[in-house]
């Protein structure tokens, strides 16, 4: 079942049980009404015949009679019967000659016990009244309530005329209704349909609305950017790593076809064997990183741990310059807090001394002196580490574009990398919840700035 039509039932459901609801109350209650007020009629009569007749007995009973007879015509088919204290008819009355109404004795009782007493008897209600200031009497008045009736049979035709018409009306607005909720959404599916990986372009119309629907679309439209952005950098991720995957590759099989062609002497062929050792290692470095890159984008796929980062940075700095004769790393370290948790984190080892490496190497690399200095500092909450070099001031560009993969900046010309250490570093920071900004002007060269959570609470 389409929206629209659920939207419509609905609609029509709640709008005819909110109308037959309404329309029940007020019937019952017009009801009520007409009865209570014929009720009251009945009793101002018997009062005021008991008042009558107390006042007249000692003249002719017919006067009485005249005046019932005479009185414009208030109770239609009216009966009037007052009895003494022994329940004996002293008058009577009757619109209608041969009206065989009649009360019954019972109700004298109920009748002097509390007074007025009200209850059917065929087409006619009655009132018995008790009428104590007369000697006792009772009077009972009985009458049909025809203009009541009237009214009451009319009010439900009313009813049984319009409810059908209101349920039609309501079918008719429902369809409209729905039609105006349901036109947003038909747009936003057609919009959506035309959405396909090699479209990632279009986006979803918001227009000027502040409705719910509109934020959703705009929910949409910025989750499709993330994708696009994602889209675009996994395709220039590929075809940067196809093209320097096949570099080396061909370098290698170029080198060993050229050999085989004539025969070398052995020292060729050596001289041959290293150059294509020297590319081997070269592949193998390029693809751990790619795989250390793959790595650190599955989160479940890391095993994290209590880990000390004052550990983890000396590590760092001991193999930075163990493989790297030339480099100069200068390490400023406060004093240790007392709580052990405000210089751990919770994190992959592997990971982050692979993420403190890359920026040592890359700081050393680039500096025209090969050192960089490196600043510890234990926050309570968070843990931070700021490494920085005298290298040349990046653009804003560049500051942009530096932890893009396989992208190098203009004074990586003649420096041996790939562009892949700093996408896997910003990973790896992301992977454990940190921040990692970039710095670069004349006064302090390039600074990198990272802020881990510590353990502490």
């Amino acid at each position: 079942m389409k929206l629209s039509l659920k939207i419509n039932l609905l609609f029509t459901f709640i709008v005819t049980g909110i109308l037959l609801v309404a329309g029940i109350i007020l019937f019952n209650i017009s009801r009520q009404n007409v009865q209570v007020d014929f009720e009251r009629r009945l009793e101002n009569r018997a009062a005021r015949t008991a008042y009558l007749y107390n006042m007249l007995r000692n003249d002719t009973a017919d006067l009485l009679r005249s005046l019932d007879a005479n009185i414009p015509p208030l109770l239609f088919n009216k009966s009037i019967f007052i009895y003494n204290q022994f329940n004996q008819v002293i008058y009577s009355f009757r619109d209608e000659v041969g009206d065989s109404f009649r009360v019954d004795t019972r109700r004298f009782v109920e009748a002097r016990e509390s007074s007025p007493v009200f209850y059917s008897q065929g087409n006619k209600e009655v009132c018995v009244y008790h009428y104590p200031s007369g000697g006792d009497m009772i009077v009972a008045v009985a009458a049909e309530n025809v203009a009541g009736k009237e009214y009451i049979n009319n009010l439900r035709s009313i009813f049984l005329v319009f409810l059908p018409g209101a349920v039609l009306f309501t079918l008719v607005a429902g369809y409209l209704f729905s039609r105006t909720i349901i036109k947003p959404i038909k747009g936003t599916i057609h919009d959506a349909q035309l959405i396909t990986s090699q479209n990632l372009s279009h986006r979803l119309y918001v227009g000027n609305r502040k409705d719910e629907l509109a934020e959703l679309n705009q929910t949409f439209n910025q989750l499709l950017d993330r994708l696009e952005d994602a889209f675009a950098i996994q395709r220039r991720f590929i075809s940067n790593a196809s093209h320097e995957l096949s570099t080396p590759l061909t370098s290698v099989s170029s080198q060993i076809e050229v050999t085989l062609l004539h025969n070398r002497t052995n020292e060729e062929y050596r001289n041959v064997l290293y150059s294509v050792l020297e590319d081997v290692k070269e592949l193998q470095h390029l693809t751990r990183n790619l795989l250390e890159i793959a790595k650190a984008g599955t989160d479940g796929a890391i095993s994290l741990d209590k880990v000390r980062i004052d550990e983890i940075l000396i590590r760092a700095h001991s193999e930075v310059l163990k493989q790297n004769q030339g480099y100069h790393i200068g390490l400023t370290f406060p004093e240790l807090p007392d709580d052990e948790a405000e210089c751990t984190v919770f994190g992959n080892p592997h990971l982050l001394l692979s993420a403190f490496k890359n920026i040592l190497e890359n700081g050393c690399k680039y500096s025209p002196d090969k050192t960089v200095q490196v600043q510890l500092d234990f926050r309570g909450y968070e843990i931070e580490l700021v490494f920085s070099n005298k290298s040349d001031t990046l653009s804003s560009e560049e500051i942009n574009r530096i932890f893009e993969p396989f992208y190098r900046g203009e004074n990586a010309g003649g420096k041996q990398g790939f562009g892949l250490g700093l996408t896997l570093t910003r990973r790896i920071i992301g992977l454990h919840k940190g921040q990692l900004t970039v710095e670069s002007d004349l006064e302090n060269g390039t600074v990198f700035r990272i802020i881990l959570p510590a353990l502490k609470k």
